[in-house]
C-alpha cells in the first residue's frame, strides 16, 4: 500500500483498484477486484402486456330502483403526454338491498419506524430496502443519492459512469460474496431521470437565462466506476455502490436490452392510441345501506339496542 496523500475528498472505486480520499488523505490499494457476483432476483419487465384481470364476479344483487343518465366525462390519459379521454357515457346506478358482504379486512400494520429499520439492517439474511434516486446526464452519466432501511443520516452521494437507466424494470437483487454473506436488496422509491445538457441548454438560453451544467469528476469509459463525493462515507454506504456496479457487471447486457424493449413497447402502444383513442366506457354502480356498520357483528347491534 502506497503512503497516503493529500487529495480533494471524493471516493474513486473502478474494477481494477480503488481510491478512498477522505478529509485529509488518500489511500491507494492496487489489485481490488470484486468479491462475489450479483443477480437480478425473479423476473425483470420488457414492456409485456400485464396479462387480463380475472373477471369479477358480482353477488346476486337485487335491485330496488335504478337511475339512468348520460354524463360527459373527461379521465386522465392512457399514457403521460396523451389527451385525456373524453365522450359521453350511460351511467347506471342501482339502489339494491344489502347482499350480506364479509366486512373488508383490517388495514396492515404500520411500518416498522425507522429506528426500528436501522436496527435491522445489519441482519444479512433480511432484505435491505434500497431508496434510490438517480439524474442520468446524456445516458452517460449519472448521479446518484441513496440510502438503505431508514438510515436517512447516511445517505450517499456519487457519480457514476453508468446509464442508471437500465436500473428499472425489477425490484429485488441479491449480491453473494466469496466469503459466503448475502446481501439482498428491495428496491424502494426507485426514481429515475434523464437529461439532455443540449436541449436543456437551448431551452434556458431562449428564456433568456444561462445554463449551467454539472460538474462532473472525471471518470473512465468502458468498466463501471463511480465517485463518491460525500464526505466520510460509512462502510455500508460504499458496499452500496460496489454492490450496485457489480450487479451492472453481471447483469448488465441483460438490464440494458430489457429496457431498450421497454422504450419499444412503450412506442408502439403511443402510436397505436393516437391512432386508435380510446373512449370512456359506461358504467354500472350497485349501491347499498348495510344492516350494521362495518366492524359490528348484527347480533351486537341488536344486544346495544335493547331489542
Amino acid at each position: 500500500m502506497k503512503s497516503p496523500q493529500s487529495f480533494s475528498s471524493a471516493l474513486l472505486i473502478a474494477v481494477s483498484s480503488f481510491i478512498v480520499i477522505g478529509a485529509e488523505e488518500v489511500v491507494y490499494q492496487e489489485g481490488f477486484e470484486p468479491q462475489g457476483e450479483a443477480v437480478i432476483s425473479g423476473a425483470i419487465s420488457e414492456g409485456n402486456p400485464s396479462p387480463p384481470l380475472l373477471p369479477l364476479v358480482l353477488p346476486d344483487f337485487k335491485v330496488k330502483s335504478t337511475v339512468v343518465r348520460e354524463l360527459d366525462v373527461v379521465e386522465p390519459p392512457p399514457m403521460s403526454g396523451l389527451p385525456p379521454v373524453t365522450g359521453t357515457i350511460t351511467e347506471t346506478v342501482n339502489l339494491v338491498e344489502d347482499p350480506k358482504l364479509p366486512d373488508p379486512p383490517p388495514p396492515p400494520a404500520p411500518p416498522l419506524d425507522s429506528g426500528a429499520r436501522i436496527a435491522l439492517k445489519d441482519d444479512s439474511a433480511r432484505s435491505r430496502c434500497l431508496f434510490l434516486s438517480a439524474t442520468v446526464y446524456d445516458h452517460s452519466r449519472t448521479l446518484l443519492r441513496c440510502y438503505t432501511s431508514g438510515n436517512v443520516q447516511n445517505e450517499i452521494t456519487a457519480w457514476s459512469n453508468l446509464d442508471f437507466s437500465y436500473f428499472s424494470g425489477f425490484s429485488n437483487f441479491t449480491v453473494k460474496r466469496t466469503d459466503g454473506q448475502v446481501r439482498a436488496y428491495d428496491m424502494m422509491g426507485m426514481g429515475i431521470g434523464n437529461e439532455d445538457t443540449v436541449k436543456r441548454a437551448y431551452l434556458v438560453a431562449k428564456h433568456g437565462g444561462n445554463y449551467k451544467a454539472p460538474e462532473i469528476p472525471s471518470l473512465p469509459d468502458g468498466d463501471p466506476a463511480y465517485v463518491i463525493v460525500s464526505e466520510n462515507p460509512d462502510k455500508e454506504s460504499v458496499e452500496i455502490m460496489e454492490d450496485l456496479h457489480q450487479l451492472y457487471r453481471n447483469e448488465g447486457p441483460r438490464m440494458k436490452e430489457a429496457y431498450l424493449a421497454r422504450i419499444k413497447a412503450d412506442e408502439e402502444r403511443r402510436a397505436y392510441l393516437l391512432a386508435n383513442p380510446p373512449i370512456p366506457e359506461d358504467r354500472t354502480i350497485h349501491f347499498w345501506e348495510r344492516d350494521h356498520p362495518v366492524g359490528m357483528a348484527a347480533s351486537t347491534i341488536k344486544k346495544e339496542g335493547g331489542n
